[in-house]
């Protein structure tokens, strides 16, 4: 792997290849491709602005059964999770939305209905997705879902009322077949 540095640039690391060749490699760079290589000291006294009329709205999408044709097990205690969320966000001063087991399609409905709400009065924005994962995707009830469709609507150029504000994603998914060991 060569490297190639600009200390004003920060960092960039590139394959053995010499050019991207196709612009799936284009839509793979991330917004943190071009942080410095050393991070500049952090200030404790700097913090987001959360004072204003709203604490924001919270999506909550539990998924605990899924279409047969997945063949994806129940997520017993899911339910559970979901509730203490709803809870502890409503005393937090969100506004909650909490959904359970939706299709593909009703998910992205309520991701697009989110991203285009006017957030300039809310402090931020929060996500939770609770269900099976798998590598960079997490299911709906009845297909898989590229996470980064689900954050994507939420970015700058898109949802600018958000822009300047903390936007959290919690994913509660496995991602692979291996457990946790006891």
């Amino acid at each position: 792997m060569a490297s190639a540095q600009d200390s004003s640039a920060g960092h960039l690391e590139r394959d053995s290849s010499n050019s991207i060749e196709n612009k799936e490699q284009v839509s793979s760079i991330t917004e943190t491709d071009g942080w410095p290589s050393r991070l500049p000291d952090l200030d404790p006294a700097v913090e987001y602005r959360m004072n204003n009329r709203r604490r924001g709205l919270a999506l909550i999408f539990n998924h605990e059964d899924f279409f047969w044709h997945l063949r994806l097990n129940s997520r017993q205690g899911t339910n559970a999770d979901s509730k203490n969320l709803f809870r502890t966000l409503k005393e937090l001063g969100f506004d909650v939305q909490s959904y359970y087991n939706l299709k593909t399609v009703e998910v992205l409905d309520k991701i697009h209905e989110a991203s285009t709400q006017d957030h300039s009065d809310a402090d931020c924005f929060l996500c939770v997705f609770l269900s099976h994962g798998e590598d960079n995707h997490v299911y709906s009830y009845d297909s898989k879902i590229d996470i980064q469709t689900l954050t994507d609507p939420f970015k700058g150029d898109k949802c600018k009322s958000l822009i300047g504000k903390p936007k959290i994603f919690i994913i509660q998914a496995c991602r692979g077949s291996k457990h946790d060991e006891q």
